[in-house]
């Protein structure tokens, strides 16, 4: 990314006195709400307590999900998006990747045991959508799962396995085989 301060600026903020800057800084955070979140949580918050809690309150959400009798394709694929970019927000906030894939692994687990009825549903537009969507996402999360300690994947393996078994014995497993998602993971 280009640089927008030109050389002679940059020096000239660099040479103002500290309560200028510190002034001039807390003004630009305070435009960032992400930013303002991200540096009260690794500045004000306790790094080990503060992250489970906020992971459990996007856990809790998951778990409150209700489970509708009649949903369209659209629908859960709307519904869905939002929960995931809870914990993108969750992620971007916190760099919690182990979070962010038990958080995926739960949330995927939750949309498919409630409504495999509307995965497997054929020749709908959206129901296609919704499937390449969330095998992306399966896809996503299996690559974040390898950059996670090996100690933590063993945690995911069997319900991976679960989430592969699905798309697989679903009507969009050729889809699965196009986008190289695994058949199952050891």
């Amino acid at each position: 990314m280009a640089k927008l301060i030109e050389k002679d600026l940059e020096e000239a903020i660099i040479a103002l006195p500290a309560k200028e800057k510190n002034k001039i800084l807390i003004r630009l955070i305070d435009k960032d709400k992400v930013l303002v979140e991200q540096l009260h949580f690794k500045l004000i918050e306790h790094p080990e307590i503060d992250l489970k809690l906020r992971q459990d309150a996007v856990a809790d959400e998951i778990e409150r999900l209700k489970r509708y009798n009649a949903i369209k394709s659209k629908e859960l694929l709307t519904l869905q998006r939002s929960y995931f970019a809870k914990i993108s927000h969750h992620k971007r906030i916190t760099g919690d990747k182990v979070g962010e894939v038990r958080l995926v692994v739960k949330l995927i687990l939750k949309f498919v045991s409630y409504y495999p009825f509307v995965f497997n549903k054929a020749d709908l537009k959206y129901n296609v959508k919704l499937n390449e969507y969330n095998l992306k996402k399966v896809i996503l999360m299996m690559k974040n799962l390898k950059s996670i300690h090996e100690d933590y994947q063993i945690e995911f393996v069997e319900d991976i396995n679960t989430i592969l078994d699905f798309f697989y014995n679903g009507i969009h497993a050729s889809m699965a085989k196009s986008l190289g998602l695994p058949g199952n993971i050891d």
